[in-house]
């Protein structure tokens, strides 16, 4: 027995000499800050921010094609030298600018786009959703975190800079799509075939996605720029149950709608396994350094402590994304009358699938969980696997780490799985660094604004945008 003692002592000091070490041997915080310009001559914020709640007064949405040749009229208006001096191709009513720098570099690719999703409650707005409205504090409109604030900051810088008389470090390419909240397949997919035809490979392409939120989430002190460098994939299926149709007076044992509810349901209660993807476990790492010393021990050694960090995970929404594959009931069909049992009752499941899932293996999966007579069919064009995952550490990251914590937050930079779909995943073949990320400080509350309701952007932060996307065509 006392061997035994002995022996257990032995392993728990052991046990404690790795955590501590691992702790103890964290590399250092990057704390390298890009030096912005300030193009104070070049740059009116008053009349930026006025332009950016004139982009927000065109209705660009998809079935909307009028909208967009107004507001291709309003951006030529706008940016004259920018049209004087890019070269532009159309695809549809997609955009394609190219600035050429006359250097011999890896050109860059900003990616933004200009349609945005439907209104379906007007009334519920403080301001009429494209009303462009500006007061003290923020620009009220549908659009303007996803994505006219990013496509219009990145016009501006491009205008500030020939203004100012400076040219990028290396190319520059534009490419605004018009179709993202649809797919992108007439906009970005075809962008992203032509580029690719020209033989151009990028060292860097930036689409919206992360941004900076308060730090409190992954338990700092200070704002959190996430860096996006993989996004999720998106799925949609249709559960379809069939039933003996007949009389609400007499009803069987199984309905339709019964059985539908009930596949629902267990969906709900039974979800996809949790894990750390990739991402997820570097963005723990990337922020351990910033924490307390008991929390970055447990974030040092993963090894041990995986279970506890995915169960923490797991109890919030915004962070439950990030270790699993989720499921969303969006639609429901069934029944034409009240005293009518329907023979059919069916379902829109909208999965955003975690890196290690593909649609394969999610449709396999439903087909060997639900009973017989569910059954499942994808549905819709806008279906894509997790992306590809940009390996980090990169000098492109660190260039881009150091452009954020040069924002007014100062915020600690960390990579990051983009819970939703961006125009990014169709041009990944066009680079081994491709990143997700709005150079825009919002709160918790804010993050249901994006196609909800009463969208903004405070307007101190606009012109941190601009200056971010100036500093990325210099190559500060």
């Amino acid at each position: 027995m006392k061997r035994l003692l002995q022996l257990l002592v032995l392993a728990v000091l052991i046990l404690l000499a790795v955590l501590l070490y691992n702790t103890l041997t964290l590399p250092q915080a990057d704390n390298r800050v890009a030096d912005l310009p300030e193009l104070h001559q070049a740059m009116d914020e008053d009349a930026m921010v006025e332009r950016l709640a004139s982009a927000l007064r065109f209705a660009t949405l998809p079935e909307q094609p009028d909208a967009f040749v107004g507001f291709h009229d309003f951006l030529r208006a706008s940016f004259p030298l920018t049209h004087q001096t890019l070269s532009l191709k159309t695809f549809g009513h997609s955009l394609l600018y190219h600035w050429d720098s006359q250097n011999n570099c890896p050109p860059q690719l900003l990616l933004a786009h200009q349609d945005v999703v439907p209104v379906s409650s007007p009334e519920q707005w403080q301001h009429p959703p494209f009303a462009g409205v500006v007061d003290d504090d923020f620009v009220w409109g549908r659009g303007v975190l996803d994505d006219k604030g990013s496509l219009m900051a990145i016009l501006e810088a491009t205008e500030a800079l020939l203004q100012n008389g400076q040219t990028p470090a290396c190319d520059v390419y534009l490419a605004f799509g018009h179709d993202e909240e649809i797919g992108g397949r007439e906009g970005a997919v075809k962008i992203a075939a032509w580029l690719e035809q020209q033989g151009l490979r990028f060292g860097l392409i930036l689409d919206e996605g992360g941004m900076m939120l308060p730090g409190s989430t992954l338990g700092l002190d200070r704002p959190v720029a996430l860096m996006g460098i993989a996004e999720k994939g998106y799925m949609t299926v249709e559960l379809q149950a069939e039933a003996e149709p007949g009389h609400s007076s007499r009803p069987p044992e199984r309905t339709a709608i019964g059985d539908l509810a009930a596949a629902i349901n267990h969906l709900q209660t039974h979800p996809r396994p949790a894990s750390l993807s990739l991402p997820t476990r570097q963005m723990l790492e990337q922020v351990a350094p910033h924490q307390p010393f008991a929390k970055r021990l447990v974030l040092a050694n993963l090894w041990l402590f995986e279970p506890l960090i995915i169960r923490q995970l797991e109890g919030k929404p915004e962070t439950n994304a990030l270790v699993r594959t989720t499921m969303s009931p969006t639609l429901l069909e069934a029944g034409i009358k009240e005293n009518v049992l329907p023979a059919t009752a069916s379902a829109t499941l909208n999965f955003r699938l975690a890196p290690g899932e593909t649609r394969d293996s999610l449709q396999a999966y439903l087909q060997n969980e639900l009973p017989e007579n569910i059954s499942v069919t994808s549905r819709g064009a806008f279906l894509s696997d997790p992306s590809a995952v940009t390996d980090i550490p990169s000098a492109t990251f660190d260039r881009l780490a150091a452009l954020a914590r040069a924002l007014p937050e100062q915020p600690v930079v960390a990579p990051y799985l983009l819970i939703a779909g961006t125009d990014a995943r169709h041009y990944q073949h066009l680079s081994d660094q491709v990143f997700r990320f709005m150079p825009v400080s919002l709160g918790q509350d804010d993050l249901a604004r994006f196609h909800g309701h009463n969208e903004r952007l405070p307007r101190e932060q606009y012109p941190h945008m601009v200056r971010f996307y100036t500093g990325l065509m210099l190559g500060r």
